[in-house]
């Protein structure tokens, strides 16, 4: 039985303990200290359920694989990063839960998300008064990076870029002059139709048919039937796959199969294809592309995603490793080993060296971040299913210099 005096000696043995032992963000809120041996902390946001899960996926690995090769070439210092992964399901309401789960821990230094835009925008004013950086590789909404907020970042095009081109491939290239518009009633898939609908207009063209859809509707023959009513020569849908799949197959029920259907980035890739079948033959969508980036780089990611993945991942993954890589190279240049051998990131300087990107070899591009945080490289291409397969397609010269071509 231990008696007083050694007692006394145990209490004041923790309490020196907990005098000296490092607590993140103890004294300091925006400052994050990593005693040795430890890892730094980022959140990794992605949707792995909801409308674009597969679309999820593939960003984790672009993202994870990122992450391994930073970690295999030495981290910052010798500290390895890990990921605190949270599921925002492409839901403003998701998004704030983890976005208010990432601001209470005061281990995450900084965010790579979110995907979806509703969710994205959501989550933006949590980080902002947190004072936690973002970089999201995805979120497209143009109104993200209009608030003025410093923590705000992205590597994907605005869709007031992806619908002006939109508009003029189809009233330019393919010669529509009476267009029905679709949305999703979330913040991407209605911001971008709104884009849509006014240069179309603008172009000349006519808007017959514009309206929303009930996104967990599996029947969409209502509306499409109404649609059919206008008599127009091309449906725009601004949304996801999971919905797509469904409009696309549903159109040919009410008579629309001559109709041209024309989507976004949102659809943009295999899961489309494989979950529409025959339908989605003829189908055009648009895709933030990339333009031709380190290629020393390039390779060396492709070898490590196939070392890990068995094979190289789909849609926005280039975009996920970029926004992963931005982050990390921003931490080792804030990053300080202080006299105790911690290592000390103070989250305001993070959010300085973020924003201050620039002339950033990637695998989209070089990266520069303008002064509302948009960073993109590459361009808007144009594709259409044929033969089971997406093709990209030639953009008219005037068209291409609108699409950063």
């Amino acid at each position: 039985m231990l008696n007083l005096k050694s007692l006394r000696f145990i209490v004041l043995l923790a309490l020196l303990l907990a005098a000296i032992t490092p607590v993140y963000g103890q004294d300091e809120p925006d400052v994050v200290i990593v005693p040795p041996g430890q890892t730094i902390k980022v959140a990794l946001v992605i949707d792995q359920t909801g409308p674009i899960a597969d679309m999820g996926e593939e960003v984790r690995r672009g993202a994870e694989t990122a992450r391994v090769m930073f970690n295999e070439a030495g981290g910052v210092d010798g500290w390895e990063i890990e990921w605190v992964v949270g599921d925002a399901a492409c839901s403003p309401d998701q998004g704030t839960l983890v976005a208010n789960r990432n601001a209470s821990d005061p281990e995450i230094v900084a965010v790579q998300g979110h995907m979806c835009s509703g969710s994205t925008l959501a989550a933006s004013d949590i980080y902002a008064e947190a004072r936690i950086p973002f970089v999201s590789p995805s979120a497209t909404n143009a109104t993200i990076t209009s608030g003025g907020l410093d923590v705000v970042n992205r590597v994907a095009f605005r869709d007031d870029v992806q619908g002006v081109v939109d508009a003029h491939y189809l009233y330019e290239v393919l010669g529509i002059t009476k267009l029905a518009i679709l949305h999703d009633n979330d913040s991407y898939g209605q911001g971008l139709a709104d884009v849509v609908q006014a240069e179309f207009e603008g172009l000349g063209g006519e808007v017959v048919f514009y309206g929303g859809i009930i996104v967990d509707d599996t029947d969409f023959r209502p509306v499409l039937t109404q649609i059919a009513a206008e008599e127009p020569e091309a449906i725009f849908f601004g949304g996801y796959t999971q919905q797509a799949v469904l409009l696309v197959p549903q159109r040919n029920d009410v008579g629309l199969e001559d109709v041209i259907f024309f989507s976004d980035d949102g659809i943009y890739g295999v899961s489309f294809i494989e979950g529409a079948g025959d339908a989605a033959e003829g189908v055009y969508a648009s895709f933030a592309e990339t333009s031709e980036g380190d290629p020393e780089l390039m390779a060396a990611y492709e070898a490590k995603a196939e070392e890990l993945w068995g094979e190289v991942p789909g849609s926005f993954h280039l975009q996920s490793f970029d926004a992963a890589n931005m982050i990390f190279a921003a931490i080792a240049k804030v990053a300080v080993v202080d006299d105790a051998g911690n290592l000390v990131i103070d989250r305001e300087e993070l959010i300085k060296a973020i924003r201050e990107t620039a002339d950033f070899p990637g695998l989209t591009g070089t990266l520069t971040c303008d002064e509302k945080g948009d960073c993109a490289a590459g361009f808007i291409s144009i594709n259409l299913v044929e033969d089971g397969e997406w093709v990209r397609l030639d953009l008219p010269e005037s068209i291409a210099e609108l699409a950063g071509e």
